[in-house]
């Protein structure tokens, strides 16, 4: 491939994939059409390639298009696609040859079409995008391509091919088509004829169901330029003073250099005619009032001349790097002066040549005059990095007035630093109307310094007088000699003002006017930060352009800078809800037409060091559920090792006890099966952090789970069959029941009482499903209880449990109590779902239960080895343990033992409680 078609690879790299799939589905079509379909539609044979070598004059990249626009096409593509993904379409040739016929070269290439689809239900080409797409493409998104083959005609600038073509349906079906490319291909372009313009026509029958409507094309001519009008361009520029600095590309000329600074919108200002005291509008005087404007398919030469395509529209965002068609447009060419470091252009008028066609376009007249320039000092006024003017320049006007309309980028503020600086001019204005609000002080806490960029930019939300809210984002673009893109966090440059600590600032606001509506107020300001107390003061001008307040205040500017903007950050190591807070007014009068009410604003995030310990306390989180995992298996492992080597044991294990364990660990792999095999990535920005960790460690613990699961499940099912498989053991199942109807009463007067608790407290955050869920992680923590209540019943000594069976599931289900103790004294939680272990929708955790859960399981472990050891009735009364007469106890005197228990849990309780206290009293 000739390098001159890497560009259009690298602008369009998505595509790879889905051309890697057109090519090679290509490679099996026939190599070329036959003859007489060009001898139809083309009027003249196709021409035969020369026995010499291919066309040096006419390399393969010279009939390369990159990028260009088309409209029809239906049923095919949509008739109005979105602004946001415009029709576009590219062609890469693959060969050119002289043939015997002088001025006649034979060609092959493919021709790309990608568009959006319309909606439809028809079984031939329309059938698209019914089902997900095999290939990685853009949903409702339809793309074509053709293997085409003819002639070029350099007395008629003609190209005429004719192929075969694949339309790639959603469902990764190729549809096999035919059509006829014709363009009008100059040898070489100039600034009154600039395009390539054409059709594509199908050349099936109206009938087959594969024809489709005729395509016009249109793109920008991007090599083999001819400069006519570079003296022009010179002679308009040469009466343009520039009062501000500007700075140039930094040595030899770099076309590169120049496409990164024109990158992106240009916002026109257009200002206002005013005579006594009387402002009209200019908008319109040069034939065009759209807002903004961009540079599109630049090219340049070695020695300094460029020439490219601008686009006006009223859409602030576009796909620039694609041909764009907006409601005007203007064709430029000129060079670059390296001795004023400006770019001086003459431009022509780009007009439709039919009504009602967007592609067919052609050139009106070139009397348009532009400049752009860098500056190189950026100001709460001037934010722009690339800045220019466009004005009326016809060749027989002569010198005098004339309008111009000035214009400047909207975003790109932090790209080419080098040699930038910002000048602070509204820092003596704000320390006046700062000091009444800050005095200096020192907050409580320590709030961020001010270099880091995370931490100075947040989003807000907005709220006004009427009740309304929206949202909106602050980012900060210098502080002080420094813009941030460049600050070495490591770096100690920026100093603090040496009198009261104050640290000069600049930001750009946006937020929103109205919900779901593209208005937007835009805020550029400048002020003092306090980094001892997180006070942030700032000054802020709005563009207002010519509209009507304007007009109506008499004011000769378009920027309104009568807008104070007042903000309190939050502690580095505060609540979310103390994040930032604060106001936005307008210091004018009520009133004045350009008075607006104030709003408030307020932000939950946090800073770089909450997200970097909370990133820091996940992953340990993470890793402790990794290890109580691990741990479980190994501790249900060892219970089966005990029980393959006592089989005996195996009869007086509680089944109701295993039956909780086994549903503790079903429930969430029900809830969460989906989690083993898709990726799922939280909502919550902080997760993205850990670069797709998190998910990975996510399906390990479902992984790990499972096999929980899958163990806790086989140590039920080989004790259910050994108690049904002795016919002895039946008194074993009644004991059973008696061990269900008391543990079962229990479960549901507890499940009472969540529900009233969730009744009663309204304002809690947690739904009744959660606090269900965590009561039966509660339950999950009891798993002892059903089997000392069984021991109770069957009064027999031995080791039913390994030790390391349920000391390890004690331990598992008590240290999460332990850690939330911990955690909660020493971290204030930020998001809802950031807790991973120890988490509230698994159980209930409060200072309370942190205490209460690790002392109950701790006692119901101790008891169950006493009961292995002396027998399961050990603690009931000696007339109740004589052989034979616990059968004959009723089920009110295992109550009477359940109290005990209780009871004594009760003093443990009490008597740590008292030895806190004394603790307490004594320091």
């Amino acid at each position: 491939m000739a390098p001159n078609s890497l560009p259009f690879l690298s602008i369009h790299s998505h595509y790879l994939p889905f051309l890697y799939f057109l090519l090679t589905s290509l490679s099996l079509l026939p190599s070329s059409a036959s003859a007489a379909p060009l001898t139809s539609l083309c009027s003249r044979p196709l021409p035969l390639p020369s026995a010499t070598l291919p066309s040096p004059s006419f390399p393969s990249h010279f009939f390369t298009i990159s990028s260009g626009s088309f409209s029809g096409g239906i049923p095919l593509f949509s008739l109005s696609p979105p602004s946001s993904r415009p029709n576009s379409f590219s062609f890469l040739t693959k060969s050119s040859f002289h043939t015997n016929s002088p001025g006649l070269f034979r060609l092959s290439g493919t021709l790309i079409l990608r568009g959006t689809h319309p909606a439809s239900t028809n079984r031939s080409l329309l059938h698209l995008h019914r089902v997900r797409p095999r290939l990685p493409l853009h949903r409702r998104y339809a793309a074509v391509s053709f293997d085409l083959d003819g002639f070029w005609s350099e007395p008629d600038s003609l190209l005429c091919m004719h192929g075969p073509g694949i339309i790639l349906s959603s469902r990764g079906n190729a549809i096999h088509s035919n059509a006829l490319l014709k363009l009008n291909f100059s040898k070489t372009s100039t600034l009154t004829s600039p395009f390539v313009t054409g059709t594509l026509e199908s050349s099936d029958e109206p009938v087959n169901p594969n024809h489709f409507d005729p395509v016009s094309l249109v793109s920008f001519a991007e090599k083999n330029y001819e400069y006519t009008e570079t003296s022009h361009a010179k002679s308009v520029c040469g009466d343009l003073s520039v009062q501000e600095e500007s700075r140039g590309l930094g040595g030899e000329f770099s076309c590169e250099q120049l496409r990164g600074l024109l990158e992106g919108s240009f916002q026109l200002e257009y200002g206002r005619d005013c005579l006594n005291g009387h402002c009209d509008p200019v908008r319109g005087a040069l034939g065009f009032n759209q807002d903004y404007m961009f540079s599109n398919q630049l090219d340049c030469s070695d020695d300094g001349k460029v020439h490219m395509y601008l686009v006006f529209t009223n859409e602030s965002r576009s796909m620039s790097h694609s041909f764009m068609i907006g409601e005007k447009g203007l064709v430029v060419e000129g060079f670059w002066d390296g001795e004023r470091n400006r770019l001086c252009l003459v431009g022509c008028d780009v007009v439709a040549s039919e009504e009602g066609s967007r592609n067919n376009l052609s050139i009106n007249e070139c009397s348009f005059g532009l400049s752009f320039w860098f500056p190189s000092v950026l100001s709460i006024k001037s934010r722009s990095v690339a800045v220019g003017r466009i004005w009326e320049a016809k060749r027989e006007s002569k010198t005098g007035n004339f309008t111009m309309i000035p214009f400047g980028t909207t975003a790109n503020y932090m790209s080419n630093l080098a040699k930038l600086k910002y000048k602070y001019t509204k820092v003596e204005v704000v320390r006046g109307f700062c000091a009444k609000v800050d005095h200096g002080k020192k907050g409580k806490g320590d709030f961020p310094d001010g270099r880091s960029f995370r931490d100075m930019r947040f989003r807000f939300d907005v709220k006004s007088k009427e009740g309304k809210g929206f949202s909106g984002i602050a980012s900060p673009i210098s502080l002080g000699d420094n813009f941030y893109a460049a600050l070495d966090l490591a770096d100690n440059a920026t100093q603090l003002d040496s009198d009261n600590g104050y640290l000069n600032i600049s930001y750009k606001i946006e937020y929103n006017l109205d919900q779901g509506s593209k208005k937007q107020m835009k805020i550029s300001a400048e002020g003092i930060y306090n980094p001892k107390s997180g006070a942030l003061c700032l000054i802020g001008c709005q563009y207002v352009g010519s509209s009507d307040a304007v007009r109506q205040a008499r004011v000769n500017d378009s920027m309104d800078c009568e807008i104070f903007v007042n903000m309190q950050l939050g502690s580095l190591h505060g609540k979310p809800t103390e994040h930032v807070k604060g106001t936005i007014r307008s210091l004018r009068a009520k009133s004045d037409p350009l008075f607006f009410d104030s709003v408030e604003i307020t932000s939950r995030g946090i800073y770089f060091e909450q997200a970097a310990e909370s990133i820091w306390r996940m992953d340990v989180e993470i890793t402790m559920v990794l290890i109580s995992l691990t741990f479980t298996c190994l501790f249900l492992g060892l219970q089966l090792y005990h029980l393959k080597k006592n089989p005996d044991f195996l009869p007086s294990i509680s089944i109701l006890m295993l039956v909780i364990l086994v549903l503790g660990n079903m429930i969430p792999l029900v809830l969460n099966f989906d989690a083993l095999f898709v990726m799922r990535r939280s909502k919550q920005n902080i997760l993205v952090w850990s670069g797709g960790w998190l998910e990975v460690n996510e399906v390990v613990i479902r992984v790990l789970t499972m096999v929980n699961f899958l163990l806790q499940l086989r140590l039920l099912q080989v004790a259910w069959a050994a108690r049904s498989a002795d016919v002895s053991k039946t008194g074993l199942w009644v004991h059973e029941k008696k061990t269900i109807w008391i543990c079962l009463p229990l479960y549901l007067f507890g499940a009472f009482i969540a529900w009233l608790v969730h009744t009663i407290n309204k304002s809690g955050r947690h739904t009744l499903w959660e606090d269900l869920s965590s009561y039966a992680g509660l339950i999950l923590d009891g798993f002892l209880l059903p089997q000392v209540i069984f021991n109770v019943f069957l009064n027999l000594k031995g080791k039913a449990l390994a030790r390391s069976f349920y000391i390890g599931f004690t331990l598992v289900r008590a240290l999460p109590h332990v850690y939330d103790a911990y955690r909660s004294r020493h971290y204030v939680s930020f998001l809802k779902s950031d807790y991973i272990y120890a988490s509230p929708s698994e159980d209930i955790y409060s200072l309370a239960w942190d205490i209460v859960v690790p002392l109950g399981v701790l006692i119901l472990s101790v008891v169950v080895f006493l009961q292995q050891q002396f027998g399961g009735s050990f603690f009931l009364p000696l007339r109740l343990r004589r052989s034979g007469e616990y059968e004959m106890v009723p089920v009110c005197g295992v109550f009477v033992g359940v109290y005990m228990i209780v009871h004594r849990y009760i003093e443990c309780i009490f008597f740590f409680f008292v030895g806190i206290m004394r603790c307490v009293i004594r320091s």
